[in-house]
């Protein structure tokens, strides 16, 4: 029995990979702990809050894994679903990506990576509650309970760096530029570590083809894929876009600051990426 999960920033079709390997035989694919994307109780133990933690101290990393991600859970996961394959799809696994790898060693992992730019206008919410809160929203906005517990686990620079220090004065994007950067920076690192075992995956390629998409996914998970343009009644042709559209212009909107980080950011992934 295999255990093997995808890990993001979040806004890269976490929920429809999700149901699509979940609909294979054999397999069950769970969607930040939830099987099938949307069931009453969660699969696998919640660590969303532990997100943000982890990115603080690395090395705590370890024992989230010992004790919510261990062998024993993910073999009765296994049990209760019957599955012979277990995927984990979560954005708070490319904190965990290091970890997940080193505990089980015949876990296979998969980051996918968007374009700043893209992921940022999708992720920012200027006003209204965001049904989907990846993102930090405008520091103005309202939040809504929901929306402020999940906020508990994203990621933040630490108070005391350069970054920190500026954090309060920081537009959304200048904020979610900085969480897509370190985020992404996580995803690579786990590749550098275990280059077989953790590969990446430009989210462009799902937004041309997501069937090929999926394909490439389930041949490193060693997952058969049947022929066809629907998985269990999901159909491959079809995203998951946000309701009330994006509420931030393009880059060439933006301030010359925010420009500029995005420019220094992208520079980054994108050079190690290739």
């Amino acid at each position: 029995m295999a255990f093997h999960f995808i890990a993001s920033t979040g806004r890269t079709a976490t929920t429809f990979l999700a149901a699509a390997l979940d609909g294979l035989e054999g397999v069950t694919a769970c969607h930040e702990g939830y099987p099938g994307g949307e069931h009453d109780a969660p699969l696998l133990p919640l660590i969303n809050l532990e997100n943000a933690m982890v990115f603080r101290d690395p090395t705590k990393g370890e024992s989230v894994v010992a004790s919510k991600r261990n062998a024993s859970i993910i073999a009765n996961a296994k049990r209760v679903c019957a599955a012979d394959t277990l995927i984990d799809v979560a954005y708070y696994n490319a904190m965990l990506s290091l970890p997940l790898l080193n505990h089980h060693p015949a876990a296979r992992g998969v980051g996918i990576i968007r374009d700043c730019e893209s992921f940022v206008r999708s992720s920012t919410t200027l006003t209204g509650e965001d049904p989907l809160p990846v993102g930090w929203p405008d520091p103005g906005k309202p939040l809504t309970q929901r929306e402020q517990f999940i906020q508990l686990g994203r990621i933040r620079p630490n108070k005391r760096s350069p970054d920190g220090k500026n954090w309060f004065e920081w537009s959304a994007v200048k904020r979610n530029i900085w969480l897509w950067l370190h985020t992404n920076m996580r995803l690579i690192d786990a590749s550098d570590a275990h280059p077989e075992r953790f590969v990446l995956a430009d989210f462009q390629m799902f937004k041309e083809d997501n069937a090929a998409f999926l394909n490439r996914i389930c041949a490193h998970f060693d997952i058969q894929v049947p022929d066809n343009s629907v998985v269990d009644g999901v159909e491959l042709g079809k995203v998951n876009k946000k309701g009330f559209g994006y509420q931030v212009g393009p880059s060439s909107d933006w301030t010359t600051e925010e420009r500029a980080l995005l420019e220094a950011a992208e520079q980054q992934v994108w050079s190690r990426f290739q």
